[in-house]
């Protein structure tokens, strides 16, 4: 799916493959190639870097295997270059909405989702298709699980808004493959033990398991694979820790935006006293100000708390509220070197 887009603008993901011996020779395993993407989700764009590894030596009888890292089908899926709750947001809108496919597209693109028309109707079809998605049953599927030793089980739900049904997937980790798709009303643990059990029937052996800590997911888990290893998703489990913080983080979000409405309005204060000449052509001089003047460097300035103002980031880690704080700091620190942030009012130039 080919559209414009900025790329300035990523939030970056690097997965390497976590063998670290190869299991023919004994020998260390290395890097040996990289795998870029970019993934437009509901609110932010992800550039995915994988980075897969093999064995360098050429006596090795395995020197032609690959080892890719877990793959993730909650991002995207495979192939694909729309986020997974981009593909949920169009289903239900449509089918439980009715809302028009265009309608639908102009709505996308209105709030930073740049998605052609066609697309749209391509994230259609695979809403549909994964509501009923049975791959996992094809023997040529299970054939494969079973030459990879297993399945690396992760299942996890999607859902358009609190009235939607959830879209639960259940896919392969190791290899990326999803195996079973299916839209569900219920989310007791008597729902979720009923599409597990879709898994265990496959009779290829499931190594380990991954989900969230959700009530229904983790009684059927207990239930369905005994004795399995099952870990519980660290992004749920970091964002759970962070939960406290976010009264803190909303503050702290207001705060940016009153300090950069304050140099927006300084901003057309100015213009509006001082309109910018129009440079002529081939001219350094700009915005009304000689280049290297007082008046020149303030705009620059004002310029630069703007897409500070608007940077994003990823909580748990990495929350945007905390990264916009951070960043205009930093441009407070150019004009005033000396400021401690630990005092209780704000300087004249972003107060």
């Amino acid at each position: 799916m080919h559209r414009a887009i900025d790329r300035s603008r990523a939030r970056h993901i690097i997965l390497t493959a976590e063998e670290a011996e190869c299991p023919d020779c004994k020998g260390g395993l290395v890097i040996t190639q990289h795998r870029d993407r970019y993934v437009q989700r509901l609110n932010e764009l992800v550039h995915q870097q994988c980075r897969d590894k093999s064995c360098p030596r050429g006596d090795c009888v395995g020197t032609d295997k690959l080892y890719r890292p877990l793959v993730d089908l909650r991002l995207a899926l495979p192939r694909m270059s729309f986020g997974l709750d981009v593909v949920v947001a169009v289903g239900e809108r449509h089918l439980d909405r009715g809302e028009s496919l265009s309608q639908i597209g102009r709505d996308l693109t209105a709030q930073g989702v740049p998605i052609h028309q066609t697309h749209v109707g391509q994230l259609l079809r695979s809403f549909v298709t994964l509501c009923k998605l049975a791959r996992g049953e094809e023997e040529q599927v299970r054939q494969r699980l079973l030459q990879q030793g297993g399945i690396y089980l992760m299942v996890d739900g999607v859902q358009f808004d609190d009235r939607s049904p959830v879209l639960y997937l259940c896919w392969d980790a190791k290899s990326g493959t999803p195996l079973f798709g299916e839209r569900l009303a219920a989310r007791d643990g008597h729902t979720m033990s009923a599409l597990l059990r879709r898994v265990k029937r496959l009779a290829v052996p499931v190594r380990g398991i991954i989900t969230d800590g959700e009530k229904g997911l983790v009684s059927a888990v207990a239930a369905v694979f005994p004795g399995v290893p099952h870990q519980l998703c660290h992004t749920h489990f970091l964002k759970n820790c962070a939960r406290p913080l976010e009264p803190d983080l909303r503050q702290l979000g207001a705060s940016v935006e009153q300090r950069a409405e304050r140099v927006r309005k300084l901003e057309r204060q100015w213009d509006k006293e001082a309109p910018p000449a129009v440079p002529a052509a081939g001219s350094s001089e700009a915005a009304g100000a000689a280049p290297g003047t007082d008046l020149q460097v303030a705009r620059d300035l004002l310029a630069l708390v703007k897409p500070q103002a608007k940077s994003s980031g990823k909580a748990p880690l990495a929350p945007p509220e905390l990264l916009r704080h951070q960043r205009l700091e930093q441009v407070r620190k150019t004009v005033q070197p000396d400021f401690d942030s630990s005092r209780p009012h704000d300087p004249p130039f972003l107060g």
